[in-house]
């Protein structure tokens, strides 16, 4: 039976319920961390590297400024988790001193407030999204003391939505296509056919010889 399809004339608007995206950025930085509470041993040379690894990142929107065109001063907010591991050249932990105590590696968190400027009206939502984040770390002096100093590399996506049920006039409804077909995970070896003949055989051969010889 062919298929009934509704003519462009027949067709009324529909009402679709979807996400409106009002503003989409991208916020990309590098922030260096200082801290002069470790403690190097006294001949600094053992500690050969320090090994920064990023644990955790949270952002979200802590404060919003709107202004009646529907822009917005927005605060967002980083909660970045780190930690740090001192090794020696064969890459080894090395103690170093924090608090009066020992330790080999430590974990830190640091938030970071950052200012952007997005369409954002009553009703929508902003959405920070961590992409990507790295960091490294290396020795420093202060003053003539040692110290450990933290570059974080953060990469995030920002976008100010809100939910929305939209009217659309449409001209025709949409139909699938055949699908093409694939490759198959296993295909069984296609059937092989012995050859008609094999030519001259011993046995043919002793045949022949007896009927010359009767």
């Amino acid at each position: 039976m062919p298929e009934e399809r509704l003519q462009p004339a027949q067709l009324e608007p529909i009402c679709i319920r979807t996400t409106q995206v009002y503003d989409w950025c991208y916020l990309n930085g590098t922030t260096s961390v200082l801290l002069p509470d470790i403690v190097f041993p006294a001949d600094t040379s053992t500690v050969a590297g320090i090994e920064a690894a990023i644990i955790s990142v949270e952002c979200a929107e802590i404060d919003r400024d709107q202004d009646p065109s529907g822009l917005a001063n927005v605060t967002i907010r980083r909660l970045v988790t780190f930690e740090l591991t001192f090794v020696d050249v064969n890459g080894n932990p090395v103690p170093v001193i924090v608090n009066g105590v020992e330790v080999t590696s430590q974990t830190r968190s640091r938030f970071f407030d950052e200012f952007i400027r997005v369409c954002a009206l009553d009703g929508t939502t902003l959405t920070c999204e961590i992409t990507d984040a790295a960091a490294r770390a290396f020795m420093t002096v202060i003053n003539g003391t040692p110290a450990v100093q933290v570059e974080l590399f953060i990469c995030q996506n920002i976008q100010v939505t809100a939910d929305v049920t939209v009217s659309i006039n449409i001209n025709d409804y949409c139909l699938p296509d055949a699908c093409q077909p694939g490759q198959k995970p296993f295909q069984c070896p296609p059937p092989t056919t012995p050859p008609p003949a094999c030519g001259p055989t011993t046995l043919g051969r002793a045949r022949k010889a007896g009927s010359s010889q009767g």
